[in-house]
């Protein structure tokens, strides 16, 4: 029973495998990317001075 239904939908399966590894893969480097090139943030200070 199970194998039919494994059979009845073998290339949405397949499909819906093939779109969640390419997001992960997409996801992951986009995360990788911007951990590396992150850069430290600008700090403004007000001065004070009259």
């Amino acid at each position: 029973m199970l194998q039919e239904r494994l059979r009845q939908y073998k290339k949405e399966i397949i499909l819906a495998a093939i779109i969640f590894l390419v997001s992960s893969l997409s996801f992951g480097l986009g995360y990788l990317a911007n951990r590396e090139f992150s850069r430290a943030s600008i700090i403004i200070e007000k001065c004070s001075e009259k």
